[in-house]
């Protein structure tokens, strides 16, 4: 969902690529890239994949993200790479390390900036991308009350944004907010989304999160477990306001949802 557009538009800006995966599909690119199946874990899979680059992006999903991040940090100092960046999260602060999956991104994010190489940490908010993964069997399910507005962000947005920060002369660290141009809370823009994509739904069910944690309880599912905590956690959170200076620093995210959802259908 965020690696995809990230390589196509480092592509595009001329860098060479390689890409390290757990898993590895080509079918996935127009493009040929130098593709590594690998598990980051293991020193001499990560080795082989950070020999000869200048820099590494990290996009990864793990529960452990600190060690992760440790493990690349190694290889990186080893092998003298140059600039770093890492995706984080808007809602990533001090004051919210009280749910662990903040605190493994906080955690992580101070591994990076304390390594003494260049960095850049891009802490996105909400992703277009992700409304298709509420949408499930016939239904379009939110979980919790979610009356928080966003300011919903593409894919793409974070990719181009990625590609000038490399586009720099490589001396200054910094922390990117990525915000799209318009605001609007879950249930306003799962609304838009399914009116578009699935019209045959009428409506967007809000499923609340007592019955999702017994639920999950229950069955002893760990995705649903998780997933219920992760949208209390933003039941009882907001997202942070910015100051413009900060957001323009590498070119604001400007693509709206109308421009989002024009594209995605022309793709389908």
């Amino acid at each position: 969902m965020l690696a995809g557009p990230v390589i196509r538009k480092l592509d595009e800006a001329g860098f060479e690529l390689k890409l390290f995966s757990r898993k590895v599909n080509p079918s996935m690119f127009v493009n040929e890239y130098d593709m590594l199946q690998g598990d980051l874990f293991n020193p001499a899979d990560l080795e082989k994949a950070v020999q000869g680059c200048d820099a590494i992006h990290i996009t990864i999903s793990t529960s452990d993200d600190v060690k992760a991040t440790g493990a690349i940090l190694n290889a990186a100092v080893k092998n003298q790479i140059q600039r770093i960046s890492m995706i984080s999260g808007c809602t990533v602060a001090e004051e919210n390390r009280w749910f662990s999956f903040i605190d493994q991104k906080f955690r992580a994010e101070q591994l990076i900036r304390q390594s003494g190489i260049p960095y850049y940490i891009f802490r996105p908010t909400w992703f277009f991308e992700s409304l298709g993964m509420m949408v499930r069997n016939g239904k379009a399910t939110i979980l919790g009350k979610q009356t928080e507005r966003y300011h919903w962000v593409a894919a793409d947005d974070l990719g181009r944004m990625v590609a000038s920060a490399y586009q720099q002369d490589g001396t200054g660290n910094g922390i990117h907010f990525v915000y799209g141009p318009e605001q609007y809370t879950m249930k306003e823009i799962l609304e838009m989304y399914c009116r578009e994509l699935h019209p045959e739904i009428q409506k967007v069910s809000e499923t609340p999160i007592p019955v999702l944690k017994m639920i999950a309880f229950l069955t002893g599912n760990k995705q649903l477990k998780f997933a219920a905590s992760l949208f209390s956690y933003f039941e009882k959170v907001k997202e942070p306001v910015i100051p413009a200076e900060d957001l323009d620093k590498l070119g604001r995210a400007e693509t709206d949802f109308a421009t989002w959802i024009k594209a995605k259908k022309e793709q389908s």
